[in-house]
């Protein structure tokens, strides 16, 4: 399993529903050993405030292009230069948009412009938003850039429709940036696991058994997944 300690995370907020979720990913982020600078966008702010964001990463939250406080060292690049990795959740399809066409009108898509690390992105949509073909050529053209595309999920949305766009749970991202880079502990190993009830034969007629679900196995056989196991 991937390290995240040390590890210099930008993460990016757009403007959506799904942006509560990004307190939780900070949280999470912090729990890892990760050093977390969150960057939003204008719409992301009238989601969640920026002050509980800066509560959980310990760093002041950057949202302006033409900061005065940072223009002296080139904000943008800084923040650029600063990453390991950019993850951007949730990702807006305006956004998606606009990083896909270049453009660099706000903080966000000019460090992504700007930086040479890694970039990820955790749409959040109203599926008809996601199935359109425009959205989907956006994503292909990113995909094709080197963009990794973690999610959507799939489900109940908050605007009552059922489909993919779901931004994937803080969770389900934690496990792909563990699971992504570098030498997991057991890549090379390969792991046999049971799942499930037991049955033990006493006699032709009678035997022990038990209630098991199976699921701390199936939970067991994911991290092993996750950690490199076959």
């Amino acid at each position: 399993m991937a390290s995240l300690a040390e590890k210099r995370i930008v993460l990016g907020i757009t403007g959506g529903i799904a942006a509560y979720k990004s307190a939780e990913l900070v949280r999470r982020l912090i729990d890892q050993g990760a050093v977390v600078q969150v960057v939003m966008t204008e719409a992301a702010k009238a989601f969640i405030a920026p002050l509980t964001l800066q509560a959980l990463s310990g760093r002041p939250v950057r949202d302006s292009l033409l900061d005065p406080s940072a223009e002296s060292g080139m904000g943008h690049i800084e923040i650029a230069r600063w990453a390991d990795q950019i993850i951007v959740a949730p990702a807006s399809a305006d956004f998606i948009a606009r990083l896909e066409a270049g453009m660099a009108s706000d903080l966000l898509t000019t460090v992504c412009l700007a930086t040479s690390a890694p970039i990820a992105l955790a749409p959040a949509m109203n599926q008809g938003m996601w199935n359109k073909p425009v959205t989907q050529r956006n994503i292909d053209r990113l995909a094709a850039d080197g963009v990794e595309l973690l999610g959507p999920a799939s489900g109940a949305q908050a605007c009552g429709d059922v489909g993919p766009g779901r931004m994937l749970e803080p969770g389900q991202i934690m496990d792909h940036l563990t699971s992504s880079g570098g030498v997991r502990v057991l890549d090379g190993t390969k792991v046999t696991i049971t799942a499930g009830p037991t049955w033990e034969p006493l006699d032709p007629v009678r035997a022990l058994s038990n209630h098991s679900s199976g699921k701390m196995g199936y939970a067991v056989a994911t991290a092993a997944a996750t950690a490199g196991a076959t």
